[in-house]
């Protein structure tokens, strides 16, 4: 789906694109060194999702998620807000009650969003955003999972969720 000025409120939550272009349009209006804030801003969240339970989630809701795909994973989770950002940090297996696009926008790997800052500063000032330090743990944090009797028992909400079919294609 492509959004649209005429795309209602809700249809502009669920579009990517719409996600992504409610932030850019609030960086446009900031000076460089707040959109490299925000940058910053978004590698630290990005870093606190890093979660074997996250990790988790994004594997159901995906129908499976690689290495790449759970950082894309993170990168969704941010673009969905603050208030739901908070929850699945607390509780993934809140994460089932996502609701998804009306247009069969049901992916929750959105690499773009991970770009916004990056572009917008480049818009402002003609060059690349400098390099920001990145959060030196790459391992995610907490217990890995091994097996599908562990998820299941770890996010039993969205085992059944992703039982009942309603997963994006494979990452």
């Amino acid at each position: 789906m492509r959004c649209t000025l005429r795309s209602s409120v809700e249809e502009r939550e669920f579009c990517f694109e719409g996600r992504r272009e409610a932030p850019a349009s609030r960086l446009r209006a900031l000076e460089p060194d707040r959109v490299q804030a925000f940058a910053q801003l978004f590698l630290d969240r990005h870093h606190q999702a890093n979660t074997w339970d996250l990790w988790a989630a994004a594997y159901l809701l995906g129908g499976g998620c690689s290495h790449d795909g759970f950082t894309d994973f993170r990168s969704w989770l941010i673009s969905l807000g603050r208030s739901w950002f908070e929850r699945a940090m607390k509780e993934p297996d809140s994460l089932a009650e996502v609701q998804f696009g009306p247009h069969e926008e049901q992916d929750s790997f959105f690499e773009e969003y991970a770009y916004v800052a990056g572009d917008i500063y480049e818009e402002l000032t003609g060059e690349s955003m400098p390099e920001r330090p990145e959060n030196a743990a790459t391992e995610p944090a907490g217990e890995p999972w091994e097996d599908d009797d562990a998820l299941a028992s770890r996010l039993p909400r969205l085992w059944e969720a992703s039982r009942g079919g309603r997963t994006s294609p494979d990452r």
